[in-house]
């Protein structure tokens, strides 16, 4: 009987013993639940996840392409031709008509024209009409246009232009005849520079100087006798071109 009362004894001793025992586990389970449920990850979970790394931007299909150029470029191209020019139909030689009519004057105009044709590096080639407006005629010159455009220095290329070219006179005549014909050929040689402006446009400048060979055919004043004799002169001029180019223009 005294066991049993004394066993009834220890009771609350065991229960505080134990209490004591189990409240510092339970603090330590409190405190995790509670890390756990501000992170935003279970309880259970032993480490946040690795975040997965952002998506890569997909390639640009196509850069855009800078409006200016450091080169010419272009496989065809198209030109507007402009300036001033000086003309001796017979700087080297004089026509014998007798005394009758004078020899043929120097004149300064204006001309203009276009061009156009095919480039190949810096190589150009296609054809070209020019028409230079004097007081006493107009004289005309159709032919091919070649030129050469060296592009190692970028913005300002140097370049030389060579032209072969028949040639005609036309609504007046140079020499002081009646019912006249004149017409011939010759050729041009320049230099000068090309500057691009933009990807498709550029500018260029030369000084041009020009052999004009001629066949002149008139009649003679107040005689029905037909003149028919050779004349070689030269014409200087200054051309500056606005060239645009199409296909294959490229970026630097």
């Amino acid at each position: 009987h005294r066991v049993v009362v004394g066993g009834e004894r220890m009771k609350p001793l065991i229960i505080v013993v134990g209490a004591a025992l189990l409240w510092p586990s339970s603090i330590a389970a409190q405190e995790e639940s509670a890390v756990g449920s501000v992170s935003g990850y279970p309880e259970s979970s032993t480490a946040a996840p690795v975040e997965a790394p952002p998506a890569e931007a997909p390639p640009e299909e196509e850069k855009k392409r800078s409006l200016y150029s450091r080169k010419v470029r272009g496989f065809l191209w198209l030109e507007a031709i402009f300036g001033p020019t000086s003309y001796d139909p017979d700087q080297f030689g004089s026509l014998d008509l007798g005394g009758v009519v004078p020899n043929a004057p120097k004149l300064r105009g204006p001309e203009y024209g276009i061009a156009g044709g095919i480039a190949l590096g810096g190589f150009f080639i296609g054809p070209f009409y020019r028409q230079a407006n004097y007081d006493l005629y107009k004289l005309m010159r159709v032919g091919v246009d070649i030129q050469g455009v060296f592009r190692f220095i970028p913005f300002v290329h140097p370049m030389v232009r060579l032209d072969f070219f028949y040639s005609r006179t036309f609504d007046g005549n140079p020499f002081g005849l009646n019912n006249t014909n004149v017409d011939g050929g010759g050729l041009t040689a320049g230099v000068g520079v090309r500057v691009p402006v933009i990807r498709w446009i550029s500018i260029a400048a030369t000084f041009d100087w020009s052999f004009i060979g001629l066949v002149v055919r008139g009649d003679l004043p107040g005689s029905t006798e037909r003149f028919r004799s050779g004349v070689t002169g030269q014409q200087l001029g200054a051309t500056f071109a606005l060239t645009f180019h199409f296909l294959g223009v490229g970026k630097d």
